[in-house]
């Protein structure tokens, strides 16, 4: 009995841990195993058995205990078992379906004994004997002798258990077996006996048409009908092989063949069989895979379809098994029937014009294609000679040659069509056609002349000729029949004219000028067929000649401000190709350049921000081996005037009584200027347009200009301090301080004498002897210059005339009770970036004691300007040698620096002053001017002009001028020396 919960518990670990049925196929009389799958740890048992096996009996055939399995029918049919914790083994030694114990049964376990929990273990053990003694046969089923239709395979076993079955296969050639897709048909015996077995039979027939051709043999699986039964047998494979053909077949055929072809239009050919095959065939046509309708005993007609001139017939054998093999017919015909080659020209004319392109003969040779086949060859002669342009043409119902008839001259010419078949050779057909043809010159007329040779319209057609040249042009016109007619030759406005196909120009003198240049000579001519007249030889004459040149600019003035960047163009015209340049007359600068490639050049050339000094000529020259033409621009860049240099003090200018005082201030600017005022810086009294006071504006080369003051007879209160004020109406205008410095003839002349070196003093009495001759006439000069600036002021525009009464007492020591003006600002130099600067210095070095009880100012700065030329105009002062007794000497100027130029040869001007190293009537000498560096200029020769000098009355707009050009000449490496007073001396470098 079990404890209450303890059956339950079981139940579940029954649940937890299933068992599965597990058994196979066990054939009679050998071993087998059965398996039970449980899970034996989780059984709760009140007792020692743990687990029983039982079939259909109320016993079990076994009992297992934890440890071990016995009893029951253990010993009498030497079963055993074995348990372990996931179930037990069950071995049967031998399979027996026989009492006591039917092992065709049900077989189970049966955990702790209980009912409730068996456990199937095979529903049924299926029992099974191998098939003895098995076989297999085949049969050929033949409906008449030497035919077969099918095959019948059998096969057989003795004894099996249980009924058996079969599973049949062929193979063909000794290839992969396949299975026979037909089902079986059984016979089933039973034997006596106990326990039951059984004779089987099973067949099957095979259709020769499925097997095919070939060598074909059977085997059969034969096996009881158990689970898997098949896998549980050998195959049983037949003795008997069959053997199946394809039958085999090839035609004649009674019309000749050629080549392959039926000499003809129509033919007869027999489909026969050459091997009759097993099962036995028939001969048949196809046309692809179709038999062909209406043949009768393999006999084949064939009739010429020129929709279909070749067609493709196969004779082969065929029966039930397939197609034997055979042969192949294509089926071409060859024939060219007699008199059927047409041969024309267009409308059958027999005269024709040939004229290129459009109006050529084509003859056309055509032939009927059912009159001719394959396709004929084509071939063409004229006047016996072959053709080789012919060509084929495409029509649906004739085979076609056309010959395109262009000759190389014009006539009467014979032209015959040849037409050939290509496999019946003998069989040749001809045309022939006369035809009169006009053609007209092959090639343009050429043109002949100082023997070279041009011919049609052609860009490299030209020829150079020198002006004034004379001799002949010939045009003659070649080929074509008949010849050309009507020729002419045009060169411009001459005109040459021929009857037949020559035409002759003649140049006489002055016939060929420039004017000629890239004129076109034609060369035409005319032909009876009408279609030449577009036929032509051109020759452009290539006449040579100096450059036209045009320049402009691309503003409506040619005055700018700064900061314009204007855009000169030059354009010139010439042969050969003119080469151009743009430069500035000023300096000579070249700007830009072009080297001509075309007879019309042009050069663009956009300037920089333009600035004060870029006011110049410029001018364009156009060059080539014929000459050289230039144009001009002025242009003036509008800005105010400044001086040459920096105005850095105020200029002495120093002058004995009763003398003439001149000051030249060199400026710069655009345009020149409109009012010059001069102002007595005292009393601010405008000294403009006073008998004694003329100022006047030499104009020189644009921008530059000297601004000369002029005070004549100066008196003891002229030595004071003046305000020069020159405007041209752009800015604020330039205003130049200076004072005038009175010196003795007595100091100049003690200062010569005491303060030079050896070279100086015979200077010094050079220049006193000169001075002494001089004298008489200077006073005279004076008298005359007074006269003619007087008469010069009142004609100029700047010239304002003064009344007397306002005239201002001038101090004769200016300095005594009032002070001497300071500098104005310091002024900006010309300091143009890349180009030549002129600079023009007031010397400066003041002795600082006190003359006459006056402080003078420092002397002025001398100016540099880097990386620019330096021109320096130095001023000096003439002696009085009448005055030495009564004045000092002033101080003598020392040697300037030189100009320094970069890369250019060394310019030096010098201005010479004796220096008296003492005191002469109790004044101080001044102290002496520093020595100047030289001005170097390197690898160049320059020239360099000082000043324009205009007369007052040639200073008008729109008028041309006559400069008188004052400045070094360095052609020779001299320096020519010059100053106010008319003095040259020249020194050698």
């Amino acid at each position: 009995m079990y404890r209450r919960g303890v059956f339950p518990l079981l139940l579940l670990l029954s649940t937890l841990y299933p068992v599965k049925p597990d058994c196979t196929s066990a054939e009679e009389g050998q071993e087998t195993s059965l398996t039970c799958t449980v899970n034996t740890t989780a059984l709760f048992c009140h007792y020692s058995i743990k687990l029983e096996w039982r079939v259909n009996k109320p016993a079990p055939v076994i009992v297992c205990t934890s440890n071990e399995c016995g009893g029951g029918y253990s010993s009498f049919f030497g079963i055993s078992a074995t348990i372990n914790n996931s179930g037990s083994t069950l071995t049967i030694p031998n399979v027996s379906r026989t009492d006591p114990l039917n092992m065709e049964t049900r077989w189970a376990c049966w955990p702790c004994g209980s009912a409730s929990k068996e456990v199937t273990t095979c529903d049924k053990l299926e029992v099974y004997a191998k098939p003895e003694n098995p076989s297999c046969t085949v049969r050929e089923n033949t409906a008449v002798p030497g035919d077969i239709e099918s095959v019948t395979v059998s096969c057989s076993t003795t004894k099996v258990y249980p009924e058996a079955k079969c599973s049949l296969e062929w193979r063909t050639n000794g290839g992969t077996f396949v299975t026979i897709n037909k089902t079986p048909t059984y016979n089933h015996t039973e034997l006596t006996g106990t326990p039951t077995y059984y004779r089987s039979e099973c067949s099957v027939d095979v259709p020769v048409a499925e097997l095919g051709e070939g060598t074909h043999s059977f085997r059969a699986f034969i096996y009881p009908t158990v689970t898997d039964g098949i896998n549980l047998v050998a195959a049983t494979t037949a003795s008997t092989t069959v053997t199946l053909t394809l039958p085999e077949a090839s035609y004649t055929c009674s019309t000749e063949m050629i080549q392959g072809y039926f000499n003809g239009k129509s033919a007869r050919c027999t489909c026969s069989l050459t091997s009759d095959g097993y099962p036995k065939g028939q001969a048949q046509w196809y046309r692809g895979s179709q038999t062909v309708p209406g043949v009768s005993g393999g006999v084949l007609d064939i009739t010429f379809d020129s929709n279909n001139p070749e067609q493709i017939y196969t004779c082969k054998g065929m029966s039930a098994i397939g197609k034997g093999s055979g042969s192949t017919l294509t089926t071409k015909f060859a024939f060219f029937e007699q008199d059927t080659v047409v041969f024309s020209s267009p409308n059958n004319n027999s005269m024709f014009d040939l004229c290129d392109g459009s109006n050529q003969i084509t003859a056309v040779c055509a032939v009927l294609k059912d009159n001719v086949y394959p396709a004929p060859t084509f071939s063409f002669s004229q006047t016996y000679l072959p053709f080789d342009n012919s060509q084929e043409r495409q029509d649906g119902s004739y085979y076609q040659r056309q010959v395109d008839l262009r000759p190389d001259v014009g006539g009467i010419h014979r032209v015959t069509c040849t037409v050939t078949n290509t496999i019946i050779i003998s069989e040749t057909q001809s045309k022939e056609i006369s035809l009169t043809l006009r053609k007209p010159p092959p090639l343009p007329p050429k043109i002949f002349i100082k023997g070279k040779t041009y011919q049609g319209v052609n860009a490299l057609n030209r020829i150079t000729l020198a002006a004034g040249y004379t001799g002949d042009m010939t045009c003659r016109v070649e080929g074509g029949y008949p010849k050309a007619h009507t020729t002419q030759l045009t060169c411009g406005s001459l005109t040459a004219s021929g009857r037949e196909n020559v035409a002759t120009l003649t140049y006489q003198d002055g016939q060929l000028n420039k004017d000629m240049d890239g004129t076109e000579c034609k060369c035409t001519s005319q032909h009876v067929t009408g279609c030449y007249d577009n036929k032509e030889t051109s020759l452009t004459l290539d006449v040579t000649y100096a450059p036209v040149i045009s320049f402009t600019h691309d503003s409506a003035s040619s005055e700018f401000n700064e900061g314009d960047t204007p855009t000169f163009t030059c354009t010139a015209r010439g042969n050969p190709p003119p080469n151009l340049t743009v430069t500035r007359k000023r300096t000579n600068q070249q700007l830009a350049s072009v080297q001509g490639n075309l007879k019309t050049a042009e050069l663009t050339h956009t300037v920089e921000p333009l600035n004060c000094l870029d006011t110049d000529v410029y001018v364009c020259a156009g060059q080539n081996n014929q000459g050289v033409n230039t144009k001009e621009i002025s242009v003036g860049v509008k800005c105010p005037q400044q001086a040459a240099f920096k105005i850095s003090q105020p200029r002495i200018v120093e002058v004995a009584l009763k003398e003439t005082a001149e000051l030249g201030l060199e400026i710069y600017g655009y345009p020149s200027p409109h009012l010059l005022t001069l102002i007595r810086t005292r009393d601010n009294t405008n000294l403009t347009g006073s008998a004694r006071h003329l100022i006047e504006y030499s104009p020189g080369q644009a921008p530059f200009g000297i601004v000369n003051v002029t005070i004549f007879f100066v008196e003891e209160e002229d030595f004071i301090n003046y305000t020069l004020t020159v405007d041209n109406g752009e800015g604020d205008p330039l205003v130049y301080p200076f004072y005038l410095a009175e010196v003795k003839a007595t100091e100049k002349v003690k200062q010569e004498e005491q303060g030079g070196s050896e070279d100086d003093t015979v200077a010094i009495a050079i220049s006193v002897t000169v001075a002494v001759v001089a004298v008489v006439v200077i006073a005279v000069i004076l008298v005359i210059l007074v006269l003619r600036y007087r008469a010069a002021s009142r004609k100029s525009p700047l010239f304002q005339p003064a009344l007397e009464n306002r005239y201002v007492d001038i101090f004769s020591q200016p300095a005594d009770g009032y002070e001497v003006p300071v500098t104005h600002s310091e002024g900006e130099g010309m300091r143009p970036e890349g180009r030549n600067q002129v600079q023009s210095h007031a010397y400066d070095e003041i002795d600082t004691q006190p003359v006459n009880g006056t402080e003078m100012p420092d002397g002025l700065v001398q100016e540099e300007a880097p990386g620019h030329r330096q021109l320096r105009v130095n001023q000096y002062e003439e002696i009085n040698p009448r005055q030495v007794n009564q004045y000092e000497v002033p101080r003598g100027l020392l040697q300037e620096e030189d100009m320094k130029l970069k890369g250019q040869r060394q310019l030096r001007v010098n201005q010479y002053e004796e220096i008296n190293p003492g005191q002469v009537n109790q004044y101080d000498v001044p102290r002496g001017l520093p020595q100047e560096e030289d001005m170097k200029l390197k690898d160049e020769t320059v020239q360099q002009p000082y000043a324009n000098v205009m007369s007052p009355d040639q200073e008008t707009k729109g008028t041309n001028h006559n400069h008188s050009n004052l400045g070094f000449d360095i052609s020779e490496e001299k320096c020519v020396y010059v100053n106010t007073a008319g003095h040259d001396n020249d020194r050698e470098k």
